[in-house]
């Protein structure tokens, strides 16, 4: 899960990939419009952080979605500006 949440203006986002692979990290609204690509990369194994500054975004409710080889998660964070 993403840290602080709920969070104003940026948020980290912490990952472990247990091996060397390509990752995406994207964040979308509630209607499912991608907002931002965070990563979109090949990267090494072992623990990432990623910040998101979401200083021109609107508060709501978004959610990431990391795609790590077979690895899929979505979870839901809260921005209050």
């Amino acid at each position: 899960q993403n840290y602080p949440n709920p969070f104003n203006p940026a948020t980290s986002i912490q990952f472990n990939l247990v091996q060397d692979g390509h990752v995406k990290l994207a964040v979308y609204n509630t209607l499912g419009k991608e907002i931002e690509v965070l990563v979109d990369k090949n990267m090494p194994a072992g623990s990432h952080k990623v910040e998101w500054q979401a200083t021109d975004i609107s508060s709501g409710v978004y959610f990431y979605r990391i795609v790590a080889g077979n690895f899929r998660d979505t979870k839901k964070m809260i921005l209050m500006q």
